[in-house]
């Protein structure tokens, strides 16, 4: 299903909130949709979806412009193809397999295949013998998959995710990612508005960047990650790690410097670049590892703080250093503010780039 927008507008109290936007989803992939809070993304994807009247401009599918306030019946038609999940999802009173199985009662599929494809869904996002639990007694992050097993089991052919993984333990977040890039191979056009870039970079086709209410970026996401003002990053998304600094040549080694810092990186370039590094691949270590990962920094722990399954501490290691580890591993260690650790990565896991 092919959809594009063009000249979109949303007013809310007479405040802009969508301001000339187009866009097109033409194949299948994921689509990420990336910007501050308030920029709109949520109103953006229910007026994709057909769940919102836009004020100005159109949304057409295969071609042909609906306005849900005009075209009812082609619009619920429409709507059926697609599912919009919020988070936090809302769960029906009942039972898991009720809630997963409710909308394949309302078209009209059997109990026995009803229960079958409840089940096959349940085991792909490893929520098998889920079925008679109380579907409003889960934890945050089996609540959202189940809200996202309740739209796969209808086989939708476009997905709107609302921030899928906020505030959900590493575990789920993973396993919600892994379903998206399923659904994206099986063909589907998945949409996904997320504040994490990391997420974005792994799972991402093409992103789209909005900002009080206009697209201000799009393109590949690679590419549009790896351009463009590195202060929005920062400042509004919050992408930790993001380096300028110079590669040199040491002994057949690459090693790139910034600040009071030098760590090993696998590239061709030399000279001035840009680097980043997920948190999530730094290891935090209270002594050198015997490990075949080729950057080992002695640094001191300045700050710490929650969010979602993790935790985010910055180290000052001749720069600042940003690692997520699990809460569970942030007790083990017990560490505090001053402390002397070392932040352990692969040269492997460093992207670099230059700008063009």
């Amino acid at each position: 299903m092919m959809i594009a927008a063009g000249g979109l507008a949303k007013r809310f109290a007479g405040t802009p909130v969508l301001r000339d936007v187009a866009l097109e989803l033409r194949g299948p992939g994921v689509y990420a949709l990336a910007g501050p809070n308030g920029s709109g993304k949520t109103t953006l994807m229910r007026v994709l979806a057909l769940l919102l009247p836009p004020d100005g401009g159109e949304v057409a599918f295969e071609g042909t412009a609906v306005r849900i306030d005009r075209d009812k019946a082609r619009a619920q038609a429409l709507r059926r193809r697609m599912a919009l999940i919020h988070n936090p999802a809302v769960m029906l009173s009942g039972t898991v397999a009720y809630n997963v199985g409710y909308g394949l009662g309302v078209r009209g599929v059997g109990n026995a295949e009803k229960g079958r494809r409840v089940r096959e869904i349940l085991g792909r996002l490893e929520l098998d013998g889920f079925e008679r639990r109380n579907a409003r007694r889960l934890s945050a992050g089996e609540t959202q998959r189940v809200a996202l097993a309740r739209a796969m089991v209808l086989d939708p052919e476009v997905i709107f995710l609302d921030e899928p993984t906020a505030n959900l333990d590493p575990a789920s977040a993973r396993l919600i990612e892994a379903a998206v890039r399923e659904m994206a191979r099986a063909g589907k056009r998945v949409v996904v508005a997320s504040h994490n870039l990391w997420q974005v970079e792994r799972i991402a086709d093409w992103l789209w960047f909005l900002d009080d209410g206009r697209l201000t970026l799009s393109g590949p996401a690679a590419e549009v990650l790896h351009r463009g003002d590195h202060k929005v990053w920062r400042e509004f998304l919050g992408r930790d790690n993001l380096f300028n600094g110079e590669i040199t040549d040491s002994d057949g080694c690459k090693l790139f410097a910034i600040g009071g810092a030098k760590f090993e990186v696998v590239t061709d370039l030399i000279g001035k670049t840009t680097a980043s590094l997920d948190p999530s691949e730094i290891i935090i270590s209270r002594e050198p590892l015997r490990s075949s990962a080729r950057n080992q920094l002695p640094g001191t722990v300045e700050s710490h703080s929650s969010e979602g399954g993790l935790y985010k501490v910055t180290l000052d290691c001749g720069v600042p250093l940003v690692a997520a580890i699990t809460k569970a591993s942030w007790d083990e260690m017990g560490l505090k503010q001053g402390e002397t650790v070392y932040a352990v990565f692969k040269a492997s896991a460093v992207r670099v780039w230059r700008e063009e």
